[in-house]
């Protein structure tokens, strides 16, 4: 049975300028064209697409293949408190990356967010130092994480042994898995990364009030072989690599985006769901002593 899907994303439009200006987007709160200055300087093009269901094909197992994987997770249908979420979720999420990915020594958990398709920006302004503020699905093709924003974390949270911690394999990995009940719209789709060309991937700087990172948008090509888990449900944990420093691994990365679903039921839930964001070192040690 074809478990297919149509759905839309939207890819980043290539302009030339980006040659001679780097691409940015200022998430701020005041809006900067009010004083003359741009926002951004992204544009986007919407292309329909066809994802596949990935969930019975065993070759999607090991996320070195592709760049993504899933696993189960049990139990957490319901995060709505922090303390649970940081408590109890985030040890369950490093203990599955220590025992279902290989070659892991130490889990370092830096970041998770909720987000909902039912978010409301107060004065348009996204708060992303706020944890406990919800986002809404994001239907950009994009990468979290660049290379330089890996090394950036890595020296500001270990600054005394970041030359220890470049010395061994380091990916950025992340969980993502639905809340409250299966996903019927929005749904998170990853690309595989053996389809991914490098030039696809645009390094674009991201302006926050918190601070500026570094990820990938990208554009769009034929090549490109989309994925998801279709009616996820929040048992069901999807894994998926920014970044792996390994030279010789298969698909070091994958790029992902949440789906614009072309049919979709008027009585359809909101999506809720949580993601984790995981940099993890092939060197054992304790994280206390860094």
């Amino acid at each position: 049975m074809d478990s297919s899907i149509s759905a839309s994303i939207q890819f980043l439009r290539w302009d030339p300028l980006y040659v001679t200006e780097k691409p940015f987007q200022a998430f701020l709160d005041k809006d900067l064209a009010a004083d003359g200055e741009r926002n951004t300087n992204l544009s986007w093009e919407e292309k329909d697409l066809t994802i596949s269901d990935f969930r019975a094909h065993k070759e999607f197992q090991d996320i070195d293949n592709h760049g993504f994987t899933s696993r189960k997770i049990v139990g957490f249908k319901n995060l709505a408190d922090r303390n649970k979420i940081e408590k109890l979720y985030i040890p369950t999420v490093e203990r599955l990356l220590q025992s279902e990915i290989e070659d892991v020594g130490t889990v370092f958990i830096f970041d998770w967010r909720i987000r909902d398709s039912e978010t409301y920006y107060p004065g348009g302004y996204v708060n992303f130092g706020d944890q406990t503020k919800s986002l809404l699905p994001s239907n950009f093709a994009h990468i979290d994480m660049a290379p330089i924003s890996i090394v950036h974390r890595i020296q500001k949270s270990f600054p005394r042994d970041a030359d220890k911690i470049f010395s061994q394999r380091i990916r950025a990995i992340n969980v993502w898995k639905p809340l409250d009940h299966a996903v019927e719209q929005w749904s998170l789709a990853v690309c595989d990364g053996n389809t991914i060309l490098p030039t696809a991937l645009v390094e674009t700087d991201s302006v926050r009030r918190e601070n500026t990172t570094t990820l990938y948008y990208a554009t769009h090509s034929s090549e490109q072989r989309w994925y998801f888990l279709n009616k996820q449900t929040p048992d069901e944990a999807l894994i998926f690599k920014h970044f792996d420093s390994k030279p010789d691994v298969k698909a070091p990365f994958t790029m992902h985006s949440s789906i614009k679903h072309h049919r979709v039921s008027p009585d359809a839930q909101p999506r809720r769901s949580i993601e984790v964001r995981a940099l993890v070192f092939s060197g054992k040690f304790e994280l206390s002593e860094l």
